[in-house]
């Protein structure tokens, strides 16, 4: 009866035991308050006197128990912000086998294996990984160009490697059984049933390898680190927000410390000695660069996050300058082997200078690279390298590529420059660019024309074109309204100048001003005095002369500033009006461009042949007075 009872009694407590740890199961990611903890388990009818926490209501079963209801809370996980406690915290996350997410991992992992490594050379894997190669280094080297495998998150990445290399150490104990089977059975039928029970172990989450807290000592961190929301994402989306420019769309140029070209040749030199039957010196290197792998994963995410696509050809551009303080000086050992060289040769003085400071260019360490062979580079570097204590460092800027403002200007004044002078605070530009400058917040201004007038010739007609080469501008969007408040500001603050028509152009529409140099015509209207006693029919000799072609050297004016040599240039017509028996105006038509209209008048001492002292008999004859009447040039078209 006794041992009856013993019996009992430990059926009892087996029962209560699973009970128990089928409830553990149950809440073991939620948290469960509940009121009096005995109430539960109490056997007595009880009822509530007391008013009872709104997380709990109590309920009277039919056998007069009363249960009190739960309130399950979801499970939130805070991030940890230092990059030791984010490996911990990723490493330690539990997938339970046969929900969502387990089934979900081993299928992208599963997924992606077949897709991009089915050809790889798994062995490659396993040695890079032993040297502390990040995920994504190891597919540079494996040369996989998948853009969406380098965006996974560096838990599914580890996982991804972890499962790789299981799945082939699988495979190689499958292949070492086999052997074992053919050794000891003697029957190829036994042989093929003793096979069949051989069954390959399937990869689980839950045991993968714990990851060290290591920086990749190929890309220093930079790629390893490049889609980490707490150790770089977040502060580069903060800083590209905060960046004040307007743009449609972003790129990105990246310069990459030296010492990573240094230690990805040394990876490689050290993959050959490994497989030399897969790698060869000869070979040449197919391997992504790091710069375009960081393009890769930063461009969708900030496009997803700040809503702007990534454009490789971008006007505006993030400049990432990376720095490792650590590593600076990696290349250093590549100036010795090259001294030794030129010692050997006994060579007092290279015929080539080879200076690479810490700092240097990137081209200088690769022509360094170039310059030394394997055997070299293992007998003074460190082959494979040694991952860093430290990470790197980053600077941002940013920088819009010029935008340009096309336009045109009058000039009503025979006192302004077009252009300022070096002792004269004002010009046509300074009257023009210093509002434009403002509007657009840009860094500088290059101001271009269609030809120019001198400081005593008024530009009147339609206009002077010209266009505005905005460097780094903040602002690029604007409407037709804007360019008319603009216009509008720049002629009230001034009677000098006037200007019509501004709008933004393309960079190849630029061309056409400064393509247009030897085309495009002009029209022009002067005074002109004479030594000679003039009487009307006198001007007809200049009003029936048509396609004048004249010879002008350089005039002495500007010889300072042209070189010396005789143009040929073109007038269409002239049309002579008479005033006084000293004084006639003289209107120009489809001047060619380049033409000295002065110098057509008054001769230049014969440096300009022919000219109107000449074709009026052979009298002196001066220019009072110029102004350009017209431009024959449709630029800009008209504004929409």
């Amino acid at each position: 009866m006794e041992k009856i009872d013993n019996d009992n009694k430990n059926d009892n407590e087996n029962q209560s035991n699973k009970l128990e740890k089928s409830q553990s199961m149950e809440v073991d990611t939620t948290e469960i308050k509940t009121t009096e903890t005995e109430a539960a388990t109490n056997t007595e009818t009880t009822t509530p006197t007391t008013t009872t926490p709104t997380t709990t209501t109590p309920t009277t079963t039919t056998n007069n128990i009363t249960t009190p209801t739960t309130t399950i809370l979801t499970p939130t996980f805070k991030i940890p912000e230092n990059n030791e406690e984010l490996i911990k915290f990723a490493t330690e996350q539990r997938f339970e086998e046969g929900t969502i997410d387990y089934r979900n991992l081993i299928f992208r992992l599963e997924s992606m294996e077949s897709r991009l490594f089915k050809n790889a050379h798994i062995p490659t894997i396993v040695q890079l990984h032993s040297i502390k190669v990040c995920p994504r280094c190891i597919f540079r080297f494996l040369n996989i160009k998948e853009l969406s495998i380098y965006q996974e998150s560096y838990n599914t990445l580890s996982h991804l490697i972890q499962f790789i290399m299981f799945n082939q150490k699988q495979k190689d104990l499958h292949a070492q059984k086999q052997e074992e089977n053919k050794v000891e059975k003697k029957v190829e039928k036994e042989v093929e049933k003793e096979e069949e029970k051989v069954e390959l172990l399937k990869y689980d989450p839950n045991n993968n390898e714990k990851w060290d807290n290591f920086v990749c000592c190929c890309c220093l961190g930079i790629l390893q680190d490049t889609n980490n929301k707490e150790l770089f994402l977040d502060e580069f989306i903060v800083k590209m927000k905060s960046s004040g420019y307007e743009f449609q769309n972003y790129s990105l140029a990246l310069s990459m410390p030296t010492s990573t070209l240094i230690r990805e040749q040394s990876i490689w030199y050290y993959l050959i000695d490994c497989f030399p039957n897969v790698y060869n010196e000869k070979k040449e290197k197919s391997i992504v660069e790091i710069k375009e792998g960081v393009k890769w994963v930063l461009g969708p995410i900030i496009g997803r996050q700040l809503f702007f696509q990534f454009k490789p050809s971008s006007d505006f551009r993030g400049n990432m300058q990376f720095n490792h303080e650590e590593t600076k000086d990696d290349h250093q050992f590549l100036l010795n082997v090259q001294s030794s060289k030129r010692g050997a040769k006994r060579q007092k003085q290279s015929t080539k200078r080879i200076k690479v400071p810490s700092a240097d260019s990137s081209n200088s360490v690769t022509e360094l690279l170039g310059n030394t062979t394997k055997k070299e580079f293992e007998l003074h570097g460190i082959v494979p390298p040694t991952s860093p204590k430290t990470k790197y460092s980053y600077e941002l800027s940013f920088r819009h590529e010029p935008v340009f403002l096309a336009g045109k200007y009058n000039k009503y004044v025979r006192d302004l420059s077009q252009t300022p002078w070096e002792y004269d605070d004002s010009s046509v530009q300074d009257l023009i660019c210093k509002d434009i400058k403002e509007t657009f917040k840009a860094e500088s201004i290059l101001f271009s024309t269609s030809g120019r007038e001198d400081i005593d010739v008024r530009m009147l007609g339609d206009g002077r074109p010209f266009y505005i080469e905005i460097v780094n501008p903040h602002r690029i969007f604007f409407k037709n309204q804007d360019f008319e408040k603009l216009e509008s500001s720049i002629n009230d603050s001034t009677k000098k100048i006037r200007v019509s028509n501004l709008q933004l152009i393309t960079k190849k529409e630029t061309t056409i001003i400064k393509d247009s140099g030897g085309t495009k015509q002009k029209n022009y209207r002067c005074f002109v005095w004479t030594s000679r006693i003039l009487q009307p029919s006198d001007l007809d000799t200049l009003n029936n002369l048509k396609d004048i072609q004249l010879k002008q050297n350089t005039p002495i004016r500007v010889l300072h500033r042209r070189s010396l040599m005789v143009r040929n240039k073109k007038i269409s017509k002239l049309n002579a009006t008479f005033i006084s028996p000293h004084f006639f105006m003289l209107d120009i038509i489809d001047a060619q461009a380049g033409t000295y209209i002065k110098e057509f008048v008054h001769g230049d001492l014969g440096r300009t042949l022919p000219n109107i002292g000449l074709l009026l008999g052979n009298c002196e004859a001066d220019i009072l007075q110029l102004d350009v009447l017209n431009v024959d040039l449709n630029f800009p078209s008209n504004r929409k």
